[in-house]
């Protein structure tokens, strides 16, 4: 019942740096536009009736505090909203209603409040007096910040309605929540459906062996987690929360190859679908069998069949069109025959920011040419960029077929985990984890690379290839997920009528179903970097700075949490506090302190928070040593080079 400590939160004039897409849609709409998720397991109408927590419980008594999301939930690292017709309560970016969800401790349906892409998609950061906020950019949010604060809120106002006279923060609540319904009897069945709910939270915990903090999430595990274990109900398929990654920022990422980190997935629909999965969109995976009992494994295939598509298994409340138009207004049309993006743009260096020293941008420039362009390619204002050197079809078998896809798109270069040195815990979720899918009968097939010697000998990877998956009891989380999101995508189309393949591949971006799992990291364009802090794939290091310095020189621990932007070594801002920290590094990570004053205190030496590798340094042949060592005066040149990176130039 006793809320986490937060950041004191702090109101400034506000700047949008990238707020245009592609079509009719504005940003408003993107901020507020659905993915049918349930993020929050309470009703809207108790969300909005909400009070924030008092820091102590035994204070429930002593006055009335104010509505959970207004200010309180912007400590969080959530963006105050605008009140529109995409958003008539003015709930901060990137919420949305969604309706018609059961909730099983008011035991009917109910509207729900989920996240949209904009939740995790958006950024900020201050500097002086202006909030700028970055569409497409790393979150600053702490997701369990929010969980533990939601939980108190919730208990403290299940502890106010057993009070015989000191009752009125329930009393509040129930008014707001019953309006003119409010009597003796509808109390009375608020007051137990509260405390229901509150019972069957309790027994949701995560258990979390690398804590996320601030603009992390370990959003693999958690997507497995949410379709495996508990849309299942099999806690067997349950794995702990181990590999947080910074919110990844998504302009041009529409045209990648390959998406996420660890360049798993190929189509659009499904990377999209996937996420609103994780984010507690509701897919029925039980239809046609006792959800109280977990033994599939006796039940024959074509009972399986019959029952699922008699029931709608894979039935969801994913509204894909929602998706596809999500896409299309982040990505715009195919960039390469105008040679420019036209989605959302990534954000160019603000004026209001110290200017960019243009003689060592220009210095810069030649060291990226020779130390970065080979993984990240050329800037995309280049010629060079836009040529057949990075653009490629995509080029797979079916049927024993080979088939191209009709565009092109940027291949992206994936960089082996021996050789970029830095954390491997993401990469390792995908093929290391397994996951139980007896019975669930995902019966599809999926492209991924078939392992063949005669491969191995040629050194390449080998052709992507379409391949059956059928259940079993130690699938291959990458597959399994890809083919789970699949079964739930043809669902949709079934149900709306999409019959055509044709149809079907405009909604799916026009690529295969591929996917492939433990090959490395990616790198992508650098445009806009300078605006994606903390760095590296697990967000291990604050600034550019350090992410430019040898490993020795690089902080032991970083706090996040803090908005406040360095724009000289270009990250986030790190406080006296965490510099004194750094002075003294012998305390044992285990027994560290994973908070302090309401900022994450992050221990780059735990496994899943290593801040090694990409490093540059004057050790050759060294795991994780990309270039030589740089002088700190040319890290501040690739430095000031990196600020004038935008979204076509």
């Amino acid at each position: 019942m006793t809320p986490p400590v937060l950041p004191d939160y702090k109101e400034y004039k506000v700047e949008q740096l990238n707020p245009t897409g592609w079509g009719k849609h504005n940003q408003q709409w993107f901020n507020h536009a659905s993915q049918g998720t349930a993020t929050l397991p309470i009703p809207y109408e108790w969300i909005l009736a909400l009070e924030e927590p008092k820091s102590n419980p035994w204070f429930i008594f002593l006055g009335q505090k104010k509505p959970f999301f207004e200010e309180y939930i912007l400590r969080l690292g959530f963006i105050k909203g605008t009140k529109s017709v995409d958003n008539p309560d003015k709930l901060p970016i990137g919420f949305a209603q969604t309706q018609s969800i059961y909730f099983p401790g008011i035991d009917r349906k109910s509207t729900a409040l989920g996240f949209t892409c904009a939740a995790c998609h958006t950024g900020q950061f201050t500097y002086e007096d202006k909030r700028y906020v970055v569409t497409g950019g790393p979150a600053m949010t702490d997701l369990g910040l929010l969980n533990q604060s939601l939980g108190a809120a919730l208990a403290q106002t299940a502890l106010s309605s057993k009070l015989m006279l000191f009752n009125g923060r329930f009393e509040r609540f129930a008014g707001r929540v019953l309006g003119s319904n409010y009597n003796v009897l509808t109390r009375a069945t608020l007051k137990k459906e509260l405390a229901a709910t509150i019972s069957k939270l309790v027994k949701q915990n995560d258990t979390i062996n690398v804590t996320e903090g601030f603009t992390r999430l370990d959003a693999l595990n958690r997507i497995g987690n949410t379709v495996f274990a508990t849309g299942m109900n099999r806690n067997r398929n349950y794995a702990p929360i181990n590999a947080p990654v910074n919110y990844p920022h998504i302009w041009t990422t529409s045209w990648f190859d390959w998406v996420q980190y660890d360049a798993s997935i190929m189509q659009p629909l499904i990377r999209n679908a996937g996420e609103a999965l994780g984010v507690k969109a509701y897919v029925n995976s039980t239809a046609g069998f006792d959800n109280t009992t977990e033994d599939y494994v006796n039940i024959t295939a074509a009972t399986i069949n019959t029952e699922a598509s008699k029931q709608q298994r894979f039935a969801s409340s994913i509204p894909i069109k929602n998706l596809v138009e999500i896409e299309d207004w982040l990505g715009g049309t195919h960039p390469l025959d105008a040679k420019q993006f036209n989605g959302i743009h990534a954000p160019s260096w603000p004026s209001n920011l110290p200017a960019i020293d243009q003689e060592k941008a220009q210095k810069g420039a030649a060291l990226y040419q020779s130390l970065c362009q080979g993984c990240h390619l050329p800037p995309i204002s280049s010629e060079d960029f836009w040529s057949d050197k990075y653009w490629y079809p995509i080029s797979y078998q079916r049927d024993g077929r080979e088939i191209k896809t009709e565009e092109k798109y940027l291949q992206l270069v994936v960089i082996g985990l021996d050789e970029i040195g830095t954390d491997p815990s993401q990469a390792k979720v995908l093929p290391e984890r397994t996951v139980d899918t007896s019975g669930l009968n995902l019966a599809t097939q999926v492209c991924t690379r078939t392992p063949s010697k005669l491969y191995e000998e040629k050194n390449t990877l080998g052709y992507l290839s379409y391949v059956p998956l059928n259940d079993s009891s130690t699938s291959m989380f990458a597959l399994a997920l890809g083919a789970f999101v699949q079964r739930t995508n043809d669902q949709w189309f079934e149900q709306n009528y999409v019959f055509s393949k044709q149809e079907q591949a405009l909604y799916e971006g026009k690529r295969p179903n591929c996917l492939q799992a433990g090959l490395g990291y990616k790198a992508r364009p650098l445009n806009g970097v300078w605006a994606t802090a903390p760095f590296l794939h697990n967000g291990s290091i604050a600034t550019l700075y350090d992410l430019l310095s040898p490993q020795n020189e690089r902080p032991t621990f970083i706090e996040l949490g803090n908005q406040a932007f360095d724009a000289k070594n270009v990250g986030i801002l790190q406080g006296k506090q965490i510099n004194k920290l750094n002075q003294n590094t012998r305390i044992h990570h285990r027994v560290m302190a994973d908070y302090k004053d309401g900022r994450f205190i992050l221990d780059t030496r735990e496994l899943g928070n290593f801040n090694t590798g990409h490093v540059f340094d004057d050790k050759p042949n060294t795991r994780g040593v990309i270039g030589r060592k740089l002088s700190e005066e040319e890290r501040y040149q690739i430095i000031e080079y990196l600020k004038t990176l935008s979204i076509n130039s």
